[in-house]
């Protein structure tokens, strides 16, 4: 469909939902299609076009661990929000910033934008609200959670649990109970920490949820351990490591290597514990090497898209010149089209043509003002139809009224001298006719 579409604001869109297809496999392509369609939008002035493809390029950047690049771009799509009437496209802009405040470890910047995206779809409720209230409450207990704000935390988990429940989604389900469970251990309440662990284990053992439920199963071996239940927290210790080794959670199975290391090393297993230190330095080098490696991708993607941009602008540049000598070709012609008219108005002539090439002047002067008047106004108004309507409605309502007064002077003037030029010569071809009889 995108080889064969020739409108640029059809390729947009294709080319931001190709993005989106892309994302969960090869998210450096489908960062590369969503800077296409976002310089394309911002060519042709598509604002939904441009709001859709900075939301796909900032969660691309997000994916593959860009995360300042995918807040700036966050940031960029929340300040085009702000000049459209679209308080879902809005308030998710503002959650993903604080999304991407909380994964920068900067909670209070976080809460700041997380609350105000609660603000906004409190006020616009409806399907804005039922999209968004739940992420943005979770997150938002997130952030006072690794805060270490016990109480806040469990306040906005409890809320997000009654949301999950409205809709009996799994995963939303598991993701607030494992919050929950999360703040009841930092409380040091075990007991119930533990049973909110178990019924986050049934809903995201699913195997659709594997990193998470390395999440489930980290807190549970932890909580064994301090309730001195050795087998259990090996068990669940060895359930982590293996769930992250099968879906290759490299971060996730170096916690549970320490955690084993250290579990071994109380129970004096120094055998076992060695074993599992040894696999902790292997993990802690891999992870380091695989950072290494995204940080450099990071830096060939950025250097692509600016790259991508340079090329942009000189185009952009190169229909701006064009543009602009365009203008300034009809700026000489009019008045050589005034000057040509006066020249026409003082030789025999027809009148009905002078008087057309006077209209045509000053067609030209007034359509040349509207034509420069016209990007003003767009910008002015954001390209919103009405209020352009009514502007250049009422720009014409002041013009109209001088365009007649003015042709009417103007094809006056220019016709008075050809009448009494005509009247002259016809008056001294009488007196030589009278002369020679």
């Amino acid at each position: 469909m995108l080889l064969k579409e020739n409108i640029d604001s059809n390729r947009v869109s294709l080319l931001w939902q190709l993005a989106e297809q892309y994302q969960p496999i090869k998210p450096d392509t489908a960062l590369r299609l969503a800077q296409q369609g976002l310089l394309l939008a911002q060519r042709i002035k598509f604002k939904e076009g441009e709001s859709r493809s900075l939301a796909m390029l900032a969660t691309s950047q997000y994916l593959l661990g860009n995360y300042p690049n995918a807040l700036n771009n966050y940031m960029d799509k929340l300040k085009l929000e702000e000049k459209r009437n679209s308080p879902r496209n809005y308030a998710s802009a503002q959650s993903n910033i604080g999304l991407m405040y909380i994964l920068l470890g900067e909670y209070t910047n976080a809460l700041g934008y997380l609350y105000k995206a609660d603000s906004t779809v409190e006020a616009a409720g409806g399907q804005a609200k039922n999209d968004l209230k739940y992420s943005i409450t979770i997150n938002i207990g997130e952030a006072w959670y690794r805060m270490k704000v016990a109480d806040s935390a469990y306040f906005y988990f409890k809320q997000a649990l009654a949301i999950a429940q409205q809709s009996a989604d799994s995963f939303s389900l598991g993701a607030a109970v494992l919050g929950e469970a999360n703040v009841l251990a930092l409380k040091e309440e075990n007991e119930t920490a533990l049973q909110n662990y178990y019924s986050a284990f049934k809903y995201l053992n699913d195997g659709l949820n594997n990193e998470m439920l390395c999440e489930v199963t980290l807190g549970m071996a932890k909580l064994y351990e301090k309730l001195n239940r050795p087998d259990s927290a090996v068990f669940y210790g060895t359930m982590i490591f293996t769930l992250a080794e099968q879906g290759l959670f490299m971060s996730r199975q170096l916690d549970a290597a320490k955690f084993l290391s250290g579990h071994f090393k109380k129970l004096q297993l120094y055998q076992l514990a060695f074993t599992y230190t040894e696999q902790a330095g292997v993990l802690k080098d891999s992870i380091e090497g695989r950072e290494k490696t995204r940080q450099a991708l990071v830096i060939s993607n950025n250097e692509q898209l600016r790259q991508a941009e340079l090329a942009e602008q000189k185009l952009r540049e190169k229909e701006t010149r064009s543009q602009q000598l365009q203008l300034v070709v009809i700026a000489i012609c009019i008045p050589l089209l005034f000057l040509f008219t006066l020249f026409i108005s003082r030789i025999k002539i027809h009148t009905a043509v002078i008087r057309f090439m006077g209209i045509i002047s000053l067609l030209f002067v007034f359509e040349f003002l509207t034509l420069l008047l016209h990007p003003l106004v767009a910008d002015f108004t954001h390209h919103v139809p009405v209020w352009e309507l009514l502007i250049f409605v009422g720009i014409a309502a002041g013009i109209i009224p001088l365009h007649h007064r003015l042709e009417h002077l103007l094809i006056e003037k220019l016709t008075k001298g050809n009448y009494e030029s005509k009247s002259g010569l016809i008056k001294i071809k009488t007196i030589k006719f009278k002369m020679k009889k």
